[in-house]
Formats: C-alpha cells, sequence, structure tokens
C-alpha cells in the first residue's frame, strides 16, 4: 500500500511524504502516527507535527512495451 502524510513545516508549510509499500496507524495511546514496513515501524509523526494521512492507490503502469504495442497494433 501507498500512504501519503501531510506534515507541518515551519512558516505555515504544509509538505506531503509518500510511503510506499507500508501500513499506517496511530496508536490510541500516544496519538502517534506510525507507519509500518513488514511489521516494523519505519516512522512516526507526532500528532503536531502532521496535518492528515491516508491510503493512495498507487499508480499504474500505463506504458506498455514495444512488443506489447505491436501485438496490439495488429489486434492480436
Amino acid at each position: 500500500m501507498r500512504v501519503q502524510v501531510a506534515l507541518k513545516m515551519p512558516n505555515n508549510i504544509i509538505r506531503y511524504q509518500i510511503f510506499d509499500g507500508v501500513t499506517a496507524q496511530v496508536n490510541p495511546n500516544t496519538h502517534v502516527l506510525q507507519i509500518f514496513y513488514n511489521k516494523a515501524v519505519i516512522a512516526e509523526f507526532q500528532s503536531d507535527f502532521y496535518v492528515s494521512w491516508q491510503y493512495v492507490v498507487t499508480p499504474q503502469a500505463t506504458a506498455t512495451s514495444r512488443a506489447g504495442q505491436l501485438l496490439q497494433s495488429h489486434g492480436v
């Protein structure tokens, strides 16, 4: 899965950080956003440092190989 986190930066700037191949959850006891890769925490954000987070769709590869393009153009 892919997670996008909106981070609060100085001067009221919002920066988006994307993590691929991860899951996320907010720890109910500490209110810390935790990003997991293979069940290991790889990033944590205190609630004061992020605005929001969400799962986003992984972009699909739209490019077709040259062989695939030739097959499509010949109706194969």
